[in-house]
């Protein structure tokens, strides 16, 4: 009887832990995918300044040649 209540008591324990141990597996996934979701923003927005800044210096070397 008291052997019984203990095995309960560890299964509960256990499945308790368990559901713990995914819910953190899920958050870690979440967190994971707003990093990544983040740093390919911020590359699109780095690969986007560079080309407007290869433009402008486009037109200024452009304009340059043009008054001399």
């Amino acid at each position: 009887m008291f052997l019984d209540q203990e095995l309960k008591n560890i299964q509960e324990a256990k499945n308790r832990l368990a559901m713990c141990c995914d819910l953190r597996r899920q958050l870690v996934h979440i967190e994971v995918q707003g990093f990544w979701g983040r740093g390919h923003s911020m590359l699109a927005n780095l690969t986007l300044g560079l080309a407007v800044a290869e433009q402008i210096l486009g037109f200024l070397r452009e304009r340059r040649a043009n008054r001399r």
